[in-house]
């Protein structure tokens, strides 16, 4: 059972939310994860919310999937840094077995403090920030300098 999945469940059937697929993981955690989308002018950006019984719920969006290449790892990381030294909500990372750019947004409370409404505020600030940085983005993953 977990107590942070059930409370995000209510959540979205009292504000009529619609926009995510649930999937059940059978762990020791309890782990449940939430999926959909973002669109945007680049293409359609997963978008997970990880729900478990540790304090940690992350909200993860795979910004560039299998985008980072050796030509464009020097723009991409200048990105990072930049947007890492101005997000204090989120960070941006390259996963490198997968050639992957994240964004994740952690969370941190008890079970029992768990505040669906906040996560889903974090949800929206994320949503907000992808149409302001899509230049870059696109900037960064055309990049050719080594």
């Amino acid at each position: 059972m977990n107590p942070k999945a059930l409370a995000f469940d209510k959540f979205m059937k009292v504000e009529e939310i619609t926009a995510f697929e649930r999937k059940d993981f059978e762990d020791e955690d309890g782990t449940v994860v939430y999926r959909s989308y973002i669109k945007s002018p680049l293409w359609d950006m997963p978008l997970f919310v990880i729900l478990d019984n540790s304090i940690y719920s992350v909200i993860r969006l795979v910004l560039g999937p299998e985008k980072v290449t050796a030509k464009n790892m020097a723009a991409i990381n200048a990105l990072i840094n930049r947007e890492n030294a101005t997000y204090k909500n989120y960070k941006f990372y390259i996963d490198e077995q997968d050639s992957t750019l994240y964004l994740d947004c952690v969370y941190m409370c008890a079970n029992d403090e768990f505040i669906p409404e906040l996560m889903y505020a974090l949800m929206t600030s994320i949503v907000d920030y992808i149409p302001q940085s899509v230049g870059d983005l696109k900037n960064a993953f055309e990049s050719n300098i080594q």
